[in-house]
């Protein structure tokens, strides 16, 4: 086939949004991945844009990770990959290099493919999770906030809301060992650090939801409805979790007249930052 011909192939499929042996990929991964959201904010800009790449969402298990990004290292076509839950702390051990807030929290949630195959990751959820709270109309600087979980997303907001001068920070984890390794990644950062929930959460100005409870395979909330009730007037409750949007626990706050962020607020707030870094414009 002419070149010339198999240009304008490729031209017209990409102006018809069909994807060919030319189109570029970027995967979403995680396990489950079903409540992802990230595929389709991607894929409607390159779209918008006449971009030649897609965001396929893969499920992808704790035992199948190392494979999937060996065949990442050997797949010309991929521009790299964003990860979900559970494997932000794994990746930091399977990238070539990461970038300095990745190793602060030791995970990675976005890889970028480089074309001699080494892979490069970083951390996005903390700025994410706090770009996207700014645009619901929530500023951490010298604010209390209240967190459930100290996994690898809970540890992201929480340094990432001690480097935009947030003045104290309640942590709850069901692993009192997470709990502490964030109190000592925390010192230093000038932040006032308190352990477990309070019995109230009238002197916090948000509470913020970073585990799987209140996903459809782990119904609940780390707050019960009664300490939600507790907040203060104009105070927020912000949840991680893009799937439901309306969680148990956002669900409690706005019965009580809060204002609420949901789990789309961190997915749009992260979307420019991890576009810019896996899939950046040609």
């Amino acid at each position: 086939m002419a070149v010339g011909v198999k240009q304008e192939e490729d031209n017209f499929a990409m102006n018809q949004g069909i994807v060919t042996a030319a189109t570029r990929v970027v995967f979403m991964i995680g396990t489950p991945i079903a409540q992802v959201r990230s595929p389709t904010l991607f894929n409607r800009y390159f779209a918008e844009r006449r971009i030649d790449r897609i965001m396929v969402p893969l499920e992808v298990s704790v035992d199948t990770l190392a494979g999937f990004v060996a065949m990442v290292r050997e797949a010309e076509n991929c521009d790299g990959f964003v990860a979900t839950l559970p494997h932000k702390r794994a990746l930091l051990t399977m990238v070539d290099e990461a970038g300095p807030t990745a190793r602060a929290l030791e995970s990675v949630n976005a890889v970028r493919r480089n074309p001699d195959g080494r892979l490069f990751g970083d951390m996005a959820d903390g700025a994410g999770f706090w770009n996207g709270a700014r645009a619901a109309g929530f500023e951490p600087f010298g604010k209390s906030a209240v967190l459930a979980g100290a996994g690898a997303a809970g540890t992201a907001i929480a340094f990432e809301f001690a480097q935009r001068g947030g003045r104290r920070l309640a942590i709850w984890s069901r692993s009192d060992d997470e709990v502490g390794a964030l109190a000592r990644r925390l010192a230093g950062t000038g932040i006032e650090v308190v352990t477990g929930l309070p019995e109230s959460l009238d002197s916090y100005d948000i509470a913020i939801n970073a585990t799987p409870l209140g996903m459809d395979y782990a119904p609940g909330s780390a707050f019960s409805p009664e300490l939600v009730a507790t907040l203060p007037t104009g105070a927020f409750a912000a949840d991680a979790i893009t799937e439901p949007t309306v969680t148990q626990f956002l669900a409690a706050a706005r019965a009580c007249g809060l204002r609420t962020i949901d789990g789309r607020a961190m997915a749009c707030g992260q979307f420019e930052l991890l576009r810019a870094f896996v899939a950046p414009d040609d």
